[in-house]
């Protein structure tokens, strides 16, 4: 009887520990993973390369993403009512004589009226529309040309009405009268400089900054009025920056081609690398998209290469590879986030449609009871 008495506690134990292995390892399963949402075209094969994604601010259910031509049908925006399962054209009164591999540059949405959309298309100016993309207006008048090639959008937080544009010829302003005025004093002329992004600053209102190559970092504080360069402690010859972006307390990022990705906490005056953990493999050194941050959580943020896409929890200090679930084949072309869906990332692709990045949710088992485990017989034979 003692054998078996000690066979049946070596047996509990055994099962106990396997149990709480279990559970444990349940747990540990519910972290962040991406997921293919529903298909852009209901056709099979490649997907629209999605350029630009935007969110409702309060709705969890509406997404938009803009879209180049690159499948044939393809729709320059389109629109999802059910979080991405179903998506459908939103394009009515956009421009369709827009050349192959080309379309949406930029796809802005007003938090402050969620029916507002802007988008940006290339070589074609800037659209809006009033009615949640069920019909599009050109915006162009006599300053903004209707085949200006606009490449990036931006509205003052301050004041809903003023939106910004950035083309390859400099900064046009949309103001409440509905007018477009050039603000490009002190930004170098369009023949000697590529311009690559625009940040506004969340903190201090009228404060912009423009990337450029290869002459740097511009800045205004004045709503665009007059811009200085700001490449102090940059380095000198070419700055060839690919993106800036301003975190939601304030600290300004840089993406500098064969740098890396620089943070400022002092408006640009002195610099520090914020790339650890960040990987160029299958990329240029230093190549990396702008950050984004999390409306929800501004400690959490967002940026993607060649090499894929990683996340930060520390408010882009360090980085760590973010693409558990995402399929080798879905090469990112855009980053956001959904206001409405807490802890939720979004993703573009070049050919795979609109992936999604939640906690994965899980039911864990009842752990096991210690006391039954206990008196589990052993049978002999």
């Amino acid at each position: 009887m003692g054998r078996m008495r000690q066979g049946t506690k070596i047996v509990a134990i055994a099962t106990l520990l396997l149990g709480l292995a279990v559970f444990t390892a349940t747990v540990a399963a519910g972290a962040l993973k991406w997921s293919r949402l529903g298909r852009l075209q209901e056709t099979t094969g490649a997907q629209p390369l999605v350029a630009a994604l935007a969110a409702h601010p309060s709705d969890p259910d509406i997404l938009y993403a803009g879209a180049w031509l690159t499948t044939p049908g393809a729709a320059l925006v389109y629109r999802s009512a059910d979080g991405g399962a179903t998506w459908q054209a939103a394009d009515a009164g956009l421009p369709t004589d827009l050349d192959a591999n080309t379309g949406v540059e930029d796809l802005l949405l007003d938090p402050a009226n969620p029916d507002v959309l802007y988008a940006a298309l290339h070589r074609r100016g800037i659209w809006r529309s009033d009615d949640a993309g069920a019909t599009w207006q050109n915006l162009s008048d006599d300053a903004l040309a209707a085949d200006e090639d606009v490449i990036d959008l931006a509205l003052d937080p301050e004041s809903p009405a003023t939106l910004y544009a950035l083309s390859t010829d400099g900064l046009n302003v949309l103001s409440s009268d509905g007018r477009w005025k050039a603000m490009n004093r002190g930004l170098p002329r369009p023949a000697t400089v590529v311009y690559n992004g625009l940040a506004l600053d969340p903190t201090d209102p009228g404060t912009l900054y423009i990337a450029t190559n290869p002459k740097g970092l511009y800045r205004t504080t004045n709503g665009g009025r007059n811009w200085r360069e700001n490449n102090f402690q940059l380095g000198g010859g070419v700055r060839n920056i690919k993106g800036v972006a301003v975190s939601p307390n304030g600290d300004l990022f840089v993406s500098l081609r064969g740098v890396g990705l620089l943070r400022s906490a002092d408006n640009g005056r002195t610099w520090t690398p914020s790339q650890e953990g960040i990987t160029f493999t299958n990329t240029l050194f230093g190549t990396i998209s702008a950050p984004i941050f999390d409306p929800n959580d501004p400690s959490v943020a967002l940026t993607h290469n060649s090499d894929g896409v990683f996340r930060s929890a520390d408010g882009g200090a360090t980085w760590q590879r973010f693409s558990n679930g995402l399929s080798v084949t879905a090469v990112v072309t855009t980053l956001g986030f959904a206001p409405a869906r807490p802890d939720v990332a979004l993703g573009g692709t070049a050919a795979s449609g609109v992936w999604a990045a939640a906690e994965e949710v899980t039911d864990p088992p009842d752990p096991p009871d210690p006391t039954r485990l206990m008196f589990v017989p052993m049978i002999r034979r």
